[in-house]
């Protein structure tokens, strides 16, 4: 039986990845900051569907593209 798996972001490197719930460790550059979900609570399920710039459909937050043009 296969462990459940979710879709994981990785703050060193920001790319999305589906992960088993377990793992701790980005697969493309090997640090150990994989989140399974933002910082207001929402999964990242929606992340792997879509290329570019994305934002939390929550609360608005930048998770990937840019960041810097966004910001006041």
């Amino acid at each position: 039986m296969t462990s459940p798996r979710v879709t994981k972001r990785c703050d060193a490197c920001g790319r999305f990845r589906v992960y088993e719930t377990d793992d701790r460790f980005c697969l493309l550059c090997g640090t150990d900051g994989l989140r399974d979900h933002c910082g207001c609570g929402r999964s990242f399920d929606y992340a792997m569907a879509d290329d570019g710039d994305l934002f939390c459909p929550r609360c608005g937050q930048v998770v990937r593209g840019r960041k810097t043009e966004f910001e006041a």
